[in-house]
């Protein structure tokens, strides 16, 4: 009979140290998973941090500014004899840095249209009553040729004399300089002048 009691509580005790050891490992697996739940939510945590902060650095980066070797292209529209003149520049070191809406809040007047913003090129437009101011006649004065400027009503005044002398011209040449040529614009006067230097 103690044979017996013996069994039995020996079967009892691994009884009871197997549902301790079933107790511990499944409170070790259920602390490891809270764990990894945790790690797994600070790290998509993270990745939430990390592309918001992505997001920010995006943004920030989008915003375009003006460079150093920016050109600034104006455009000039007259109604009254139908052109468009065209001037480029540098840009100058006041603009530098400067956002889109800085450098309209700061520089772009009323009448000016701005057509085009990038860190490289800036153009801008406007349209103006009457003539341009690039309306010439190249005419003989006093041995030279002379630049008139005309204006709208077509009167003409002396702009400035050249160095070009006309008694070194073609007869065909003089004849026409005695009637005067018309150019529109300084890029064409210079290649006219450029023609009898």
């Amino acid at each position: 009979m103690r044979k017996g009691i013996a069994i039995t509580l020996g079967i009892i005790a691994l009884l009871l140290i197997g549902i301790a050891a079933g107790v511990y490992v499944y409170n070790q697996n259920k602390t490891q998973d809270s764990n990894m739940l945790q790690g797994k939510e600070l790290a998509t945590e993270e990745q939430q941090n990390t592309s918001k902060e992505n997001e920010l650095v995006s943004t920030v980066a989008l915003e375009e500014k003006i460079s150093p070797n920016c050109n600034i292209i104006q455009k000039q529209y007259y109604k009254g004899c139908d052109h468009l003149i065209k001037t480029e520049k540098e840009v100058d070191a006041e603009y530098i840095n400067l956002t889109k809406q800085e450098f309209i809040e700061k520089y772009v007047k009323e009448d000016w249209k701005l057509e085009k913003f990038s860190s490289d090129e800036i153009i801008l437009y406007q349209e103006k009553e009457g003539y341009c101011n690039e309306h010439y006649l190249v005419k003989e004065h006093n041995g030279v040729l002379g630049i008139y400027t005309i204006d709208e009503k077509g009167k003409t005044t002396l702009k400035e004399d050249t160095e070009i002398q006309t008694m070194y011209l073609t007869e065909v040449d003089i004849e026409k300089f005695k009637q005067g040529v018309e150019v529109i614009g300084e890029p064409e006067l210079r290649t006219l002048l450029e023609d009898f230097e």
